[in-house]
Protein backbone atom coordinates (compact mmCIF):
# COMPACT_ATOMS: atom_id res chain seq x y z
CA UNK A 1 0.00 0.00 0.00
CA UNK A 2 3.02 2.60 0.79
CA UNK A 3 4.19 2.51 -3.02
CA UNK A 4 0.22 3.25 -3.81
CA UNK A 5 0.23 6.08 -1.24
CA UNK A 6 2.98 8.05 -2.29
CA UNK A 7 2.18 7.93 -5.91
CA UNK A 8 -1.02 9.77 -4.90
CA UNK A 9 0.80 12.57 -3.24
CA UNK A 10 2.99 12.92 -5.93
CA UNK A 11 0.06 13.23 -8.32
CA UNK A 12 -1.81 15.54 -6.62
CA UNK A 13 2.03 17.47 -5.94
CA UNK A 14 1.90 17.59 -9.78
CA UNK A 15 -1.39 18.72 -10.34
CA UNK A 16 -0.87 21.64 -7.82
CA UNK A 17 2.05 22.53 -9.39
CA UNK A 18 0.95 22.38 -12.74
CA UNK A 19 -2.19 24.69 -11.36
CA UNK A 20 0.21 27.12 -10.10
CA UNK A 21 2.76 27.14 -13.20
CA UNK A 22 -0.54 28.27 -14.90
CA UNK A 23 -1.56 30.62 -12.80
CA UNK A 24 0.97 32.40 -12.20
CA UNK A 25 1.67 32.69 -16.48
CA UNK A 26 -1.91 34.25 -16.65
CA UNK A 27 -1.08 36.91 -13.64
CA UNK A 28 1.72 37.65 -16.52
CA UNK A 29 -0.30 37.29 -19.75
CA UNK A 30 -3.74 38.99 -18.37
CA UNK A 31 -1.78 42.26 -16.37
CA UNK A 32 -3.98 45.44 -16.89
CA UNK A 33 -3.44 47.19 -19.85
CA UNK A 34 -4.24 50.94 -19.82
CA UNK A 35 -7.66 51.48 -18.54
CA UNK A 36 -10.09 53.54 -21.13
CA UNK A 37 -13.16 54.71 -20.43
CA UNK A 38 -15.77 53.24 -23.02
CA UNK A 39 -19.59 53.70 -23.99
CA UNK A 40 -21.23 51.20 -22.61
CA UNK A 41 -23.33 49.26 -25.48
CA UNK A 42 -24.33 45.87 -24.43
CA UNK A 43 -26.44 45.01 -21.22
CA UNK A 44 -24.87 43.75 -18.30
CA UNK A 45 -26.08 41.46 -15.80
CA UNK A 46 -26.62 37.37 -15.47
CA UNK A 47 -28.49 34.89 -17.33
CA UNK A 48 -30.29 33.44 -14.61
CA UNK A 49 -32.80 35.44 -12.54
CA UNK A 50 -32.03 35.20 -8.63
CA UNK A 51 -33.71 33.02 -6.29
CA UNK A 52 -34.33 31.92 -2.66
CA UNK A 53 -31.40 28.98 -3.71
CA UNK A 54 -29.22 30.84 -5.88
CA UNK A 55 -25.26 30.13 -5.08
CA UNK A 56 -22.87 31.56 -7.10
CA UNK A 57 -20.08 28.80 -7.88
CA UNK A 58 -16.75 29.94 -6.13
CA UNK A 59 -13.47 28.37 -7.48
CA UNK A 60 -13.02 24.44 -8.44
CA UNK A 61 -14.37 21.47 -6.76
CA UNK A 62 -11.93 18.61 -6.00
CA UNK A 63 -12.57 16.51 -9.04
CA UNK A 64 -12.54 19.87 -11.09
CA UNK A 65 -8.59 19.61 -10.61
CA UNK A 66 -8.76 16.47 -12.49
CA UNK A 67 -10.57 18.51 -15.55
CA UNK A 68 -7.50 20.35 -17.58
CA UNK A 69 -10.69 22.20 -19.22
CA UNK A 70 -11.66 23.31 -15.71
CA UNK A 71 -8.74 24.57 -13.91
CA UNK A 72 -7.29 26.09 -17.16
CA UNK A 73 -10.23 28.25 -17.13
CA UNK A 74 -10.48 28.86 -13.24
CA UNK A 75 -6.52 29.72 -13.15
CA UNK A 76 -7.39 32.74 -15.45
CA UNK A 77 -9.82 33.31 -13.54
CA UNK A 78 -7.52 34.16 -10.42
CA UNK A 79 -4.62 35.21 -12.64
CA UNK A 80 -7.14 38.18 -13.75
CA UNK A 81 -8.60 38.77 -10.11
CA UNK A 82 -5.18 38.60 -8.52
CA UNK A 83 -3.96 41.76 -11.31
CA UNK A 84 -7.24 43.49 -10.42
CA UNK A 85 -6.34 43.16 -6.81
CA UNK A 86 -5.25 45.92 -4.83
CA UNK A 87 -3.97 49.37 -6.07
CA UNK A 88 -5.77 48.25 -9.01
CA UNK A 89 -8.91 49.95 -7.95
CA UNK A 90 -7.46 53.15 -6.21
CA UNK A 91 -5.70 53.72 -9.84
CA UNK A 92 -8.54 53.59 -11.94
CA UNK A 93 -10.52 55.94 -9.25
CA UNK A 94 -8.23 58.09 -9.65
CA UNK A 95 -7.66 57.91 -12.83
CA UNK A 96 -11.59 58.56 -14.03
CA UNK A 97 -13.04 59.60 -10.98
CA UNK A 98 -15.28 57.28 -10.78
CA UNK A 99 -16.85 57.39 -14.18
CA UNK A 100 -15.30 53.84 -15.16
CA UNK A 101 -17.78 53.24 -18.38
CA UNK A 102 -20.31 55.32 -20.08
CA UNK A 103 -24.01 54.85 -19.53
CA UNK A 104 -25.91 53.90 -22.87
CA UNK A 105 -28.35 56.86 -23.78
CA UNK A 106 -31.89 54.59 -23.79
CA UNK A 107 -32.52 51.45 -21.79
CA UNK A 108 -32.13 47.87 -23.24
CA UNK A 109 -34.88 45.98 -24.49
CA UNK A 110 -36.50 43.51 -21.69
CA UNK A 111 -35.68 40.75 -24.00
CA UNK A 112 -32.19 41.35 -24.57
CA UNK A 113 -31.74 42.13 -20.98
CA UNK A 114 -29.65 39.83 -17.95
CA UNK A 115 -30.94 39.70 -14.38
CA UNK A 116 -29.80 41.27 -11.34
CA UNK A 117 -28.18 38.92 -8.95
CA UNK A 118 -28.93 37.33 -5.70
CA UNK A 119 -27.66 39.40 -3.05
CA UNK A 120 -28.84 38.97 0.80
CA UNK A 121 -28.98 41.19 3.70
CA UNK A 122 -30.04 43.20 7.04
CA UNK A 123 -31.85 45.94 6.02
CA UNK A 124 -32.11 49.61 8.16
CA UNK A 125 -35.22 47.53 10.26
CA UNK A 126 -33.24 45.17 11.10
CA UNK A 127 -34.81 42.32 8.59
CA UNK A 128 -32.62 39.83 7.15
CA UNK A 129 -33.87 39.11 3.43
CA UNK A 130 -33.04 39.08 -0.05
CA UNK A 131 -32.65 42.18 -1.89
CA UNK A 132 -35.07 40.84 -4.98
CA UNK A 133 -37.93 40.60 -2.42
CA UNK A 134 -38.06 44.11 -2.93
CA UNK A 135 -37.22 44.51 -6.23
CA UNK A 136 -39.77 42.34 -7.60
CA UNK A 137 -43.30 43.35 -9.49
CA UNK A 138 -41.73 47.05 -9.23
CA UNK A 139 -39.34 49.89 -11.06
CA UNK A 140 -36.23 50.19 -9.17
CA UNK A 141 -33.30 52.23 -8.83
CA UNK A 142 -30.60 50.49 -7.06
CA UNK A 143 -27.31 52.42 -5.70
CA UNK A 144 -24.95 50.19 -4.76
CA UNK A 145 -21.83 51.55 -3.05
CA UNK A 146 -18.81 50.09 -0.98
CA UNK A 147 -17.50 53.28 0.14
CA UNK A 148 -18.71 56.87 1.53
CA UNK A 149 -17.19 58.48 -1.88
CA UNK A 150 -19.06 55.51 -3.74
CA UNK A 151 -22.16 56.67 -1.50
CA UNK A 152 -21.42 60.48 -2.22
CA UNK A 153 -21.29 59.73 -6.10
CA UNK A 154 -23.99 57.72 -6.55
CA UNK A 155 -26.28 60.35 -4.60
CA UNK A 156 -25.75 62.17 -7.69
CA UNK A 157 -28.25 60.45 -9.52
CA UNK A 158 -30.90 61.19 -7.17
CA UNK A 159 -30.53 64.80 -5.86
CA UNK A 160 -29.63 67.75 -8.15
CA UNK A 161 -29.46 71.27 -7.29
CA UNK A 162 -29.36 72.67 -10.77
CA UNK A 163 -33.66 71.02 -11.22
CA UNK A 164 -33.89 71.22 -7.51
CA UNK A 165 -34.36 67.89 -7.38
CA UNK A 166 -34.33 65.65 -4.26
CA UNK A 167 -35.78 62.04 -4.71
CA UNK A 168 -34.08 61.05 -1.29
CA UNK A 169 -35.57 63.71 1.15
CA UNK A 170 -38.34 66.27 -0.29
CA UNK A 171 -39.39 64.91 -3.33
CA UNK A 172 -39.53 61.19 -2.14
CA UNK A 173 -43.49 61.31 -2.34
CA UNK A 174 -43.38 62.64 -6.11
CA UNK A 175 -41.24 59.72 -6.73
CA UNK A 176 -43.41 57.18 -5.28
CA UNK A 177 -46.36 58.63 -7.28
CA UNK A 178 -44.51 57.75 -10.39
CA UNK A 179 -44.02 53.97 -9.43
CA UNK A 180 -40.46 53.87 -8.59
CA UNK A 181 -38.47 53.27 -5.62
CA UNK A 182 -35.09 53.92 -4.71
CA UNK A 183 -33.04 50.71 -3.04
CA UNK A 184 -29.82 50.93 -1.55
CA UNK A 185 -27.08 48.39 -0.97
CA UNK A 186 -24.19 48.92 0.78
CA UNK A 187 -21.68 46.58 0.15
CA UNK A 188 -19.29 45.39 2.84
CA UNK A 189 -16.06 44.46 1.28
CA UNK A 190 -15.09 42.19 3.76
CA UNK A 191 -16.69 39.87 6.51
CA UNK A 192 -15.57 42.14 9.47
CA UNK A 193 -16.05 45.17 7.70
CA UNK A 194 -20.08 44.25 7.75
CA UNK A 195 -20.22 42.70 11.34
CA UNK A 196 -19.35 46.40 12.37
CA UNK A 197 -21.57 48.10 9.72
CA UNK A 198 -24.18 45.70 11.07
CA UNK A 199 -22.75 46.57 15.08
CA UNK A 200 -23.20 50.62 14.30
CA UNK A 201 -26.53 50.60 12.13
CA UNK A 202 -27.98 52.84 14.60
CA UNK A 203 -25.42 55.36 13.75
CA UNK A 204 -26.01 55.35 9.95
CA UNK A 205 -29.91 55.33 10.23
CA UNK A 206 -28.89 59.21 11.04
CA UNK A 207 -28.08 59.77 7.90
CA UNK A 208 -30.54 58.08 5.92
CA UNK A 209 -34.30 59.22 5.97
CA UNK A 210 -36.89 56.31 7.57
CA UNK A 211 -38.64 55.99 4.96
CA UNK A 212 -36.03 54.36 3.44
CA UNK A 213 -34.83 51.75 6.30
CA UNK A 214 -36.68 48.91 4.53
CA UNK A 215 -35.12 49.88 1.22
CA UNK A 216 -31.23 49.83 2.81
CA UNK A 217 -29.46 46.74 2.49
CA UNK A 218 -26.46 46.54 4.77
CA UNK A 219 -25.09 43.27 2.63
CA UNK A 220 -21.31 41.36 2.43
CA UNK A 221 -19.81 41.87 -0.85
CA UNK A 222 -17.92 38.68 -0.79
CA UNK A 223 -21.36 36.50 -1.35
CA UNK A 224 -20.83 37.48 -5.04
CA UNK A 225 -17.19 36.27 -6.40
CA UNK A 226 -15.20 38.26 -8.53
CA UNK A 227 -16.14 37.06 -11.73
CA UNK A 228 -20.52 37.35 -11.03
CA UNK A 229 -19.15 41.02 -9.82
CA UNK A 230 -16.81 41.59 -12.80
CA UNK A 231 -19.94 39.88 -15.09
CA UNK A 232 -22.10 43.04 -13.45
CA UNK A 233 -19.40 45.35 -13.67
CA UNK A 234 -19.18 46.31 -10.48
CA UNK A 235 -16.04 45.50 -8.60
CA UNK A 236 -14.32 48.75 -8.02
CA UNK A 237 -14.86 49.43 -4.27
CA UNK A 238 -14.36 53.06 -4.71
CA UNK A 239 -17.15 54.39 -6.59
CA UNK A 240 -20.72 53.81 -6.82
CA UNK A 241 -23.27 52.36 -9.05
CA UNK A 242 -26.55 53.37 -10.08
CA UNK A 243 -29.10 50.53 -11.93
CA UNK A 244 -33.03 50.68 -12.98
CA UNK A 245 -34.57 47.24 -12.41
CA UNK A 246 -37.59 46.56 -14.23
CA UNK A 247 -40.60 44.12 -12.40
CA UNK A 248 -38.76 41.14 -13.40
CA UNK A 249 -35.60 41.86 -12.03
CA UNK A 250 -33.96 42.11 -15.08
CA UNK A 251 -31.15 45.61 -15.25
CA UNK A 252 -32.56 47.80 -17.86
CA UNK A 253 -29.94 50.28 -17.55
CA UNK A 254 -25.99 51.37 -15.52
CA UNK A 255 -24.03 54.12 -14.54
CA UNK A 256 -21.24 54.34 -12.40
CA UNK A 257 -19.74 57.01 -10.68
CA UNK A 258 -21.15 61.02 -10.26
CA UNK A 259 -24.00 62.31 -12.69
CA UNK A 260 -23.89 65.43 -14.66
CA UNK A 261 -27.45 66.99 -15.44
CA UNK A 262 -27.84 65.49 -18.24
CA UNK A 263 -27.12 61.99 -16.93
CA UNK A 264 -29.65 63.02 -13.76
CA UNK A 265 -32.10 63.63 -16.35
CA UNK A 266 -30.93 59.85 -18.84
CA UNK A 267 -31.69 57.96 -15.20
CA UNK A 268 -35.27 59.26 -14.68
CA UNK A 269 -36.21 59.53 -18.18
CA UNK A 270 -34.91 55.74 -18.68
CA UNK A 271 -36.24 54.62 -15.18
CA UNK A 272 -39.96 56.73 -16.06
CA UNK A 273 -39.66 55.02 -20.03
CA UNK A 274 -39.61 51.39 -17.82
CA UNK A 275 -42.38 52.30 -15.33
CA UNK A 276 -44.29 52.99 -18.48
CA UNK A 277 -43.53 49.88 -20.51
CA UNK A 278 -44.07 47.66 -17.05
CA UNK A 279 -47.77 49.14 -17.35
CA UNK A 280 -48.75 48.61 -20.71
Amino acid sequence: MRPCCGANRYFSTTVATSFFKKFYQNVVDVAPKEFVVQDMKRPVGLKSPPTASTVYPRGNSFRDLFDREKTDRRSKELGVEFSKSGMYDIHIFRKTNGKLFHSPPSFWRADKSLYFPHIVGSTLNGDNKSVEEVLKGKVSVVRIFSSEVGDELSKQYTQNQELDLDYIGKDMTLLGAKGIQIVDVNFADSGIKYLLMKLFTGRLKTSVPPELYGRYFLADREQLPFTIREALQINNVFTGFTIVVDPHLKIRWMASGGASTEEFKTLWKCAKGVRKESLS
